[in-house]
């Protein structure tokens, strides 16, 4: 596995303009807007994704079919961009999480501990789901069938969501009031509930990929 890792990091190496992107774009949006939280969220998911990338890249001309030719299992792969995804995006989280909360104390914007913890909570939720579902599909279908896949998707869950929400309100349940209720827990219990939350998205995802992985034929 030490071997995935070295062969992952050296891709990043070669994704210098995507990382300057990132960069300014983190500039550009924590000297314009207000909205920390948001920005949290949306630079986390673009770092995150670059685990997509090292995938795509192994997958160039056959590449993948060559590497398991190689001493590494399918298993190891898979475990592999699990971690490889955990280590890039958390120390690129806790930059943008410590950037946002300096910057918004330097501008004289509102931004409480609490909010701002919430902020990192809820955007590392954020992004584990993203990636529970996108690396499955990618190894599943490949680059290009995944994006459609993944566009079908998105489409069924705002169709799901819109239908949940109007089938609450047509019962009176109000789904309101249960947002509210998470979004005033204390910042440990959040912390707490998010992480179980995330590790068993996880579980299921990488026991999907690896399911996906080994039925494919190279």
């Amino acid at each position: 596995m030490k071997g995935l890792f070295m062969k992952d990091f050296g891709l990043l190496k070669g994704q210098k303009q995507f990382f300057a992107v990132i960069v300014v774009m983190t500039v550009i949006f924590m000297t314009a807007y207000t909205n920390f939280a948001f920005i949290i969220s949306y630079i986390t998911i673009m770092i995150g994704i670059m685990t997509l990338t090292t995938i795509s890249y192994d997958e160039f001309e056959n590449g993948m079919g060559y590497l398991f030719t190689l001493p590494v299992s399918r298993r190891e792969y898979v475990g592999e961009k699990y971690l490889f995804s955990i280590i890039t995006t958390l120390p690129g989280l806790a930059a943008v999480s410590v950037f946002s909360l300096v910057v918004s104390r330097s501008r004289g914007i509102h931004f409480s501990v609490g909010e701002w913890i919430l902020s990192v909570v809820i955007s590392f939720l954020l992004v584990t789901v993203i990636l529970s579902i996108l690396i499955p599909l990618q190894l599943k279908f490949g680059a290009d069938k995944s994006r459609v896949a993944m566009m079908i998707l998105w489409g069924v869950g705002i169709i799901t969501v819109y239908l949940g929400i109007k089938i609450c309100e047509a019962s009176g349940i109000d789904w309101k009031t249960a947002i509210n209720w998470v979004y005033r827990l204390e910042p440990i219990k959040a912390l707490a509930g998010i992480t179980v939350i995330c590790g068993i998205i996880m579980v299921i995802s990488y026991l999907c990929s690896l399911r996906f992985l080994e039925n494919r034929e190279f």
